[in-house]
């Protein structure tokens, strides 16, 4: 079996070489000039002893600027870019090897920022969406989560959260929700993330919910739009005629002018209801400002001098369209004191807290709610004379602003409406 070939074995070998040389030729020598055994060792000794030395140091010299190498390729490899194992060498090709590794060292330095500040930006920009975003580390644990994720678990810090803990579970090459976890039905996008030889897992959570509300949307200023074209375009000429035959009929039978009446109220109520579903259509864009509790809860006084309007939070800054935001209290109230006024009761309460996001309570002392899956139904109402636009458009003036409106019983009486702003 042939031996490994190595460097320490070679430079051995070769220096061993010119020492056999030297102690042959110094032989040869003794023996020509009839020298004493003495004298001839003592000759060898002064001749390889300095020799020997000399050999040896250099073996020490080049093996240690071997090891020199590998522990500064072992820096670099742990990202540590100083040069100080080559501190000693300042000419020659150790030191050009010292010189390469610098701007070695420098490049990879340079990298390992531009890396870093890559990673603080894409960590920056998911901070900033309003969608859940977490990343997962190799250990199956939450490496870095937005606001918005931490809104959305409840949690002031996801940081080192297991992923089991977060209702999340591995099938089919794909992340999903555990069902009856969450409020929001969502789909989860997973992007892989490589930094050096670490993989992250980017877990990005879609909104189904806010699709469908778009859709919805959509699909209600279609019909709206709809109605208020044709219906109108059919009832203006009718309201028009009815007046005119009103004024024309002087002497006629008394069953004629009361079905004109008729006739004539229906046509100013359908125009009426046609205008109301049209302010669906034409909900304006908000015009988002940042407002203080201080001047909220100011307007508010003034706006409903009837209600009860306790804060819980000292002071804070909120943004938001006042103005529309002040519609859809006038809607809610009205509704609360109908409801109140049904019971025989009084009293509305509007709370102001702050729990991750900005949260308007609006309490009456109403009976409750009946039938909570219409409540955000247009057309349906449970009043004589509602139009069923109020809750519907109140809703919708709320999620424009990137908040939610719920409507919901109270367990100690009437009802509650939940405004829920972003921070």
């Amino acid at each position: 079996m042939a031996s490994p070939r190595s460097l320490e074995r070679s430079l051995v070998l070769l220096m061993l070489v010119p020492l056999f040389t030297i102690a042959i030729l110094l032989l040869v020598a003794g023996y020509y000039f009839d020298l004493e055994t003495l004298s001839i060792f003592t000759l060898l000794l002064v001749v390889l002893g300095p020799s020997l030395w000399a050999m040896q140091w250099l073996y020490h010299r080049v093996i240690n600027a071997f090891d020199s190498v590998a522990v500064q390729l072992d820096s670099l490899a742990n990202e540590e870019f100083t040069m100080w194992h080559f501190a000693q060498y300042d000419g020659g090709r150790i030191h050009g090897l010292k010189e390469d590794l610098r701007r070695i060292a420098t490049r990879i330095g340079n990298k390992r920022n531009e890396y870093a500040q890559n990673e603080a930006f894409v960590f920056e920009l998911i901070n900033e969406l309003h969608s859940p975003v977490v990343v997962l580390d190799g250990h199956q644990q939450v490496y870095h989560a937005n606001k918005a994720a931490n809104e959305h678990y409840g949690a002031l810090s996801l940081l080192g959260m297991p992923v089991s803990e977060l209702g999340l579970h591995y099938q089919q090459e794909r992340w999903h929700l555990r069902h009856g976890q969450q409020e929001q039905r969502y789909t989860i996008e997973t992007h892989v993330l490589h930094r050096g030889a670490r993989s992250y897992q980017l877990l990005v959570f879609v909104s189904i919910e806010q699709s469908l509300r778009s859709t919805e949307k959509q699909a209600w200023k279609k019909l709206v739009r709809v109605l208020n074209h044709e219906v109108r375009n059919s009832l203006t000429p009718i309201y028009s005629l009815t007046q005119s035959l009103r004024e024309q009929q002087q002497h006629g039978h008394a069953l004629e002018a009361q079905m004109l009446d008729v006739i004539e109220k229906r046509a100013q109520h359908l125009l009426s209801f046609v205008a109301s579903y049209s302010r669906l259509s034409q909900l304006p864009e908000p015009q988002i400002k940042e407002v203080s509790l201080a001047q909220l809860e100011k307007r508010l006084k003034v706006l409903f001098p009837q209600v009860e309007i306790q804060c819980h939070v000292e002071a804070g800054l909120l943004h938001l369209d006042m103005e529309q935001l002040e519609q859809a209290l006038l809607n809610l109230v009205r509704n609360g004191e109908q409801a109140n006024a049904l019971q025989g009761n009084e009293g509305l309460r509007l709370e102001i807290s702050n729990d991750a996001r900005w949260q308007l309570c609006l309490y009456d002392n109403g009976t409750g709610i009946g039938n909570p899956d219409n409540l955000f139904v247009p057309f349906y109402s449970t009043k004589v004379n509602g139009s069923g636009i109020g809750l519907t458009l109140s809703r919708e003036i709320i999620r424009a602003q990137g908040g939610e409106l719920t409507l919901v019983n109270n367990p100690q009486g009437g009802a509650i409406a939940q405004i829920q702003l972003p921070q």
